[in-house]
C-alpha cells in the first residue's frame, strides 16, 4: 500500500508539472522540458556507461541541450528558422571529436552519441513546437494541442495495461516486451479513441474524426515507443533508466512513448493546419 501511494502521489507530481508548465505559458514548457531533457540524456549515457562504453556524459548533455535549445528558441520566435540548420554542424562535431578518442569501436561510440541528439533532444525540442501552436488566424497559443497530446499517449498506456492484465493472452512482442499483449493494445487503442472523440466534440478543435484518426496514430507510434525503449533496456541490462521518480523509474521511462511519438503528431499537425 506504501508503494501504490509513492507511486500515485510521484505520477501525479509529473503529471502536474507537465499540465501545469503547458497551462502557464510556453516559456515554462520551455524550462521545465529542457530539465528532462538534460536528465533523460544523462540516464540514457549512463545506462551504456553501465555496460563499459566510454561515452563522456558530459558532452551529450552539452550538445544535445544546445539541440534543444535551437529547437526551443525557434519555436518561442527567439531566433529565425533558418538557425536549425545549426544542427546539423553540431551532430558532425561528435564526429570530429571521436578522431581524438582512443576507444576501440569508435563508431559504436559515436552511434550511442549521435542517437542520443535524435532519439532524445530532437524530441523534446519539438514539445516546444506545439506548445507555441495557435489555431489558424489567431495569435495566441492553443494550450489544448500538447495537452491532448500527453492525455492521449497516457490514456494509450494505462488503458492497455488495464485491458492486458483483465484479457491479455497473446503477446505483442514478446522477445522485447513479454508482458504487453495484443488485448491490451487493443483495448487501450479503443478507449483512446473514444477520448479522443470527445477532444474534438467539446474543444472545437479539429472535427471529433479528425482527433480519432490522430489518436489512433498516437497509439502505434507510443506503443511502439514503449517497445523501443524495452529494447534499449534489454541490450543494457537495466529494469529503468533510473530512479529519480519512486514507483516509475527514471525520465526517460516516462518519455518513452511521448518522444518517439511527437515527431509524428507535430507532422500530422502540419498537414491539418
Amino acid at each position: 500500500m506504501k508503494n501504490l501511494i509513492i507511486r500515485t502521489l510521484a505520477g501525479a507530481v509529473f503529471a502536474s508539472l507537465i499540465i501545469g508548465s503547458i497551462l502557464y505559458h510556453p516559456i515554462a514548457v520551455f524550462i521545465v522540458f529542457f530539465a528532462f531533457n538534460a536528465i533523460a540524456l544523462f540516464e540514457y549515457t549512463r545506462m551504456f556507461k553501465k555496460q563499459g562504453s566510454p561515452i563522456q556524459t558530459s558532452s551529450v548533455i552539452f550538445m544535445g541541450s544546445l539541440i534543444y535549445l535551437l529547437i526551443g528558441s525557434y519555436a518561442n520566435g527567439w531566433i529565425e528558422v533558418k538557425m536549425l540548420y545549426g544542427i546539423i554542424p553540431l551532430t558532425f562535431i561528435f564526429f570530429i571529436s571521436s578522431l581524438f578518442q582512443r576507444t576501440e569501436s569508435p563508431f559504436e561510440d559515436l552511434g550511442i552519441k549521435v542517437l542520443s541528439l535524435i532519439y532524445i533532444a530532437i524530441p523534446f525540442g519539438l514539445f516546444n513546437i506545439v506548445a507555441n501552436m495557435g489555431m489558424i488566424g489567431e495569435n495566441q497559443t492553443e494550450p489544448l494541442l500538447l495537452i491532448s497530446f500527453f492525455v492521449l499517449v497516457w490514456s494509450s498506456d494505462t488503458f492497455a495495461y488495464l485491458s492486458g492484465i483483465s484479457f491479455g493472452n497473446h503477446r505483442l512482442f514478446e522477445r522485447i516486451s513479454p508482458k504487453k499483449s495484443w488485448e491490451g493494445s487493443i483495448g487501450g487503442a479503443i478507449a483512446t479513441m473514444i477520448i479522443a472523440w470527445f477532444i474534438g466534440y467539446y474543444s472545437g478543435i479539429f472535427t471529433p474524426w479528425i482527433w480519432v484518426i490522430i489518436a489512433l496514430f498516437i497509439v502505434i507510434t507510443a506503443t511502439l515507443g514503449d517497445l523501443v525503449e524495452s529494447m534499449l533496456k534489454r541490450q543494457t541490462k537495466v529494469k529503468d533508466s533510473g530512479n529519480i521518480m519512486p514507483g516509475h523509474g527514471g525520465i526517460l521511462d516516462r518519455f518513452d512513448a511521448a518522444i518517439f511519438s511527437i515527431p509524428f503528431y507535430v507532422f500530422l499537425l502540419y498537414l491539418l493546419a
